[in-house]
């Protein structure tokens, strides 16, 4: 999939297995690219990102930006949604791992 609009252009590419399952991907557009985790870390091990590390970093930066001449009411508005996506991914992993299924490809229940 090809994301354009404004002269950012993102080339997000998913894999899955013969199963049908996520397997990892990749992310690029100007300046990065984002590798993300293939396969149950109980079966691969750490190989990739995960969303909420991304999310992070987004935060982090946005952060730095409003600690210095960029600070403006947008940032804010997007440091609020990135909070928000952050603690739900924060939640859904919490109910995971109390459910045994983190880490797993096992659907949510």
């Amino acid at each position: 999939m090809t994301l354009s609009s404004d002269q950012i252009t993102i080339i997000n590419q998913n894999w899955t297995n013969d199963d049908g399952t996520h397997d990892g991907g990749v992310a690029t557009g100007v300046g990065f690219t984002i590798s993300w985790q293939r396969g149950p870390i109980n079966v691969a091990g750490r190989n990739g990102a995960f969303l909420i590390e991304v999310m992070e970093a987004c935060h982090c930066q946005l952060e730095y930006f409003q600690n210095s001449g960029y600070s403006c009411e947008e940032n804010t508005e997007a440091l609020e949604y990135l909070d928000k996506a952050i603690q739900s991914l924060k939640s859904r992993r919490t109910r995971r791992e109390s459910e045994g299924t983190f880490g797993t490809h096992q659907p949510d229940r």
